[in-house]
């Protein structure tokens, strides 16, 4: 087992509107508040939902349909000058079907979604291969 201890910096509660996409606009915000490691959450609404299963080889889907997030987390860590959003989630639609894997660019905002994203400082989260 590996782990870092670091502290708690920044805590940013962001409102995203219809038409937003959910990971480009985590990676937009975190940019612009120049946060380099921490981790994220989500609810809300989408009517697209782009992800994955890792195993036996990744193979993307998308749902288009109004569905709701009923679980969304993830990491955000440095990679070279950027950062990397990887997060988890799962929707439901009208009828209770869950699906859900890694998250992926493509997921868009129907009604309104909501993220929290929770900085962490002092602590270099490159070594656990986040």
């Amino acid at each position: 087992m590996k782990h870092v201890e670091g502290s708690s910096g920044k805590m940013i509660f962001v409102q995203l509107s219809q038409g937003e996409d959910l990971v480009k606009s985590i990676e937009k915000v975190v940019d612009a508040r120049n946060i380099s490691a921490g981790a994220f959450f989500a609810i809300g609404t989408l009517s697209e939902a782009s992800f994955y299963f890792y195993r036996p080889k990744p193979s993307p889907i998308t749902i288009k349909k109004p569905l709701e997030i009923v679980a969304c987390s993830g990491s955000i860590s440095p990679r070279g000058s950027k950062r990397r959003v990887h997060g988890h989630i799962d929707v439901t639609d009208s009828e209770f079907r869950s699906q859900g894997g890694h998250l992926l660019e493509g997921s868009i905002v129907d009604a309104m979604a909501f993220v929290v994203i929770f900085e962490l400082v002092g602590a270099d989260i490159s070594e656990l291969g986040l």
